[in-house]
């Protein structure tokens, strides 16, 4: 009986229970979405990737990663790998003591184009 408490239930983890209080994971998180593209221009947003030092930073990358998404993918991918990044990245500045949430662009986490 004890065990029936909605606290004791198990969940079942998804991406949105991220975790990521280190920005070399938020970093890999990055490298991971493109990790399956071969192209040019994916080692030129590597390089801008490893000089990231904010999370603002990686905030900025975001177009650039879904616009190589998107051209050896589909649109509808970009969106869902995007949608994981900024998940983690909110995570990652609501949860860091070095970071402010106001460090990121207000409003949806929805791509500028």
């Amino acid at each position: 009986m004890f065990f029936n408490l909605p606290w004791f239930r198990s969940r079942k983890a998804n991406y949105q229970d991220t975790q990521v209080l280190e920005l070399d994971f938020l970093v890999d998180e990055f490298f991971d979405a493109m990790g399956d593209i071969r192209d040019p221009s994916r080692t030129r947003l590597h390089a801008a990737l490893v000089s990231c030092q904010t999370p603002k930073d990686l905030w900025f990358l975001r177009g650039k990663l879904f616009n190589l998404i998107s051209k050896h993918h589909c649109e509808q991918e970009a969106h869902q790998r995007i949608a994981r990044l900024d998940q983690k990245l909110r995570f990652f500045v609501e949860h860091h003591p070095d970071h402010d949430p106001e460090e990121l662009p207000s409003g949806p986490m929805a791509l500028l184009h």
